[in-house]
């Protein structure tokens, strides 16, 4: 893919910004909003107002754990199926990214294991 259509992609859904969000959400598929911000190298408050406007449109859904809001593609928004795929399929244009969310340890570390 030639770096034009690498640009292309990440401005399909808007922004820079919004796209490498909405990627991040969908390679974890549940996450928080500092680990959106930390992983997609977005400022804190844009992923904030990012998720909030998703949210709005029913792409997102968020469930807040605590302190922590929990935010996941909304499984009911009437192109959910669609959307994901998109995502994954373009998740080649971002390759940081991808290695940066492979790389993340998604489970607790079993109890009195050493670091």
């Amino acid at each position: 893919m030639d770096q034009r259509a690498r640009t292309e992609g990440l401005r399909l859904f808007g922004t820079p910004a919004r796209s490498r969000t909405l990627l991040t959400i969908a390679l974890l598929e549940q996450t928080y909003l500092r680990e959106i911000a930390r992983i997609a190298n977005v400022p804190f408050m844009s992923v904030v107002r990012i998720v909030d406007d998703l949210q709005q449109q029913g792409i997102v859904s968020t469930v807040v754990r605590g302190t922590q809001r929990i935010v996941s593609l909304n499984p009911a928004y009437f192109a959910f199926r669609e959307i994901r795929d998109l995502l994954v399929r373009l998740a080649p244009t971002e390759p940081a990214l991808v290695e940066t969310v492979e790389a993340l340890r998604r489970r607790p570390r079993r109890r009195g294991k050493k670091l």
